[in-house]
């Protein structure tokens, strides 16, 4: 599902994700059973790759060997989309380890790979270019690749793109996948920070800065849904709108809609994509979403 909004109005969209075997059941699974293992002196691996887990296939990615790696154990990977012939990013993936002192710092769930609704905004993003055009963009929120924001920065013809993180290792990968794509971006300045949502010293150059925030699947802790409704009105032009990709997940999405509802005009939308719509429901009866 996604919300749309502006400092007058605010769209949603959804994927919905509510079967047994959904994604954020899968998510907490993974991390509960690193922890549950107790390899405290021992990093815990998790693979990286985006097609470990559920995947609408809507953004390919296939290995390459032509980056220069200066970690084995992460992986480069050529990014493509059928519905946006240029978009051509190379995207590393940290996979190997996070270590249990990682694990108890800030999310580290941005590490583990693509989430599925990542790639459901980024294809959400290629198909609605004429939003980006020319204007100041932000991804909150973007984990190891914030693979929305450079593929919009990469085909959209956008001012500038910031891409952000809370988790200083997302961001320092982005960074290096920012140096390695920088022939893509042509005029649109792309720069990765990193930007805690509830520490205002990280908004300080960035208020009413954009055009457009977009985020991915960030509403399903209880105590960052009010920062991250702070954060995109403050960084927000008056006349900005921000796209906002999640999956229902209980009543996680609607205490968002709920919170926001006061400050912006609130568009939700469920079916806003009838490919997307259409994959969604095939998978769900199979009962793989």
């Amino acid at each position: 599902m996604a919300l749309d909004f502006r400092h007058e109005r605010l769209k949603s969209i959804t994927n919905d994700e509510d079967s047994d075997l959904s994604i954020a059941k899968i998510r907490w699974k993974m991390l509960a059973r690193a922890l549950q293992e107790g390899r405290v002196q021992d990093s815990l691996s998790f693979p990286g790759s985006v097609r470990q887990f559920s995947t609408f296939g809507l953004i390919h990615m296939s290995p390459t060997d032509d980056v220069a790696n200066d970690n084995a154990r992460d992986r480069w990977f050529q990014c493509s989309c059928l519905e946006e012939p240029r978009l051509k990013l190379k995207i590393k993936l940290l996979s190997g380890r996070i270590t249990s002192e990682e694990l108890k710092g800030f999310d580290n769930t941005g590490n583990v790979c693509i989430w599925p609704s990542e790639e459901v905004l980024t294809y959400y993003c290629m198909k609605n270019k004429e939003l980006f055009g020319g204007n100041s963009v932000c991804e909150l929120g973007g984990g190891m690749a914030c693979l929305s924001g450079l593929a919009i920065a990469a085909t959209a013809g956008a001012k500038e793109v910031i891409v952000s993180d809370g988790n200083i290792r997302c961001v320092e990968n982005v960074h290096s996948i920012i140096e390695q794509n920088s022939q893509y971006f042509g005029a649109t300045h792309v720069d990765s920070r990193h930007l805690r949502w509830d520490v205002d010293d990280d908004l300080n150059d960035l208020k009413s800065r954009f055009d457009v925030v977009i985020c991915a699947d960030c509403l399903y802790y209880d105590d960052g849904r009010h920062a991250l409704a702070e954060t995109i009105w403050k960084i927000l032009k008056v006349d900005g709108i921000a796209v906002i990709l999640a999956p229902t997940r209980g009543k996680t999405f609607q205490y968002f809609v709920d919170l926001v509802d006061k400050d912006f005009i609130v568009e939700r939308l469920m079916a806003y994509d009838t490919h997307v719509w259409e994959l969604n429901c095939r998978l769900k009866e199979s009962k793989r979403v």
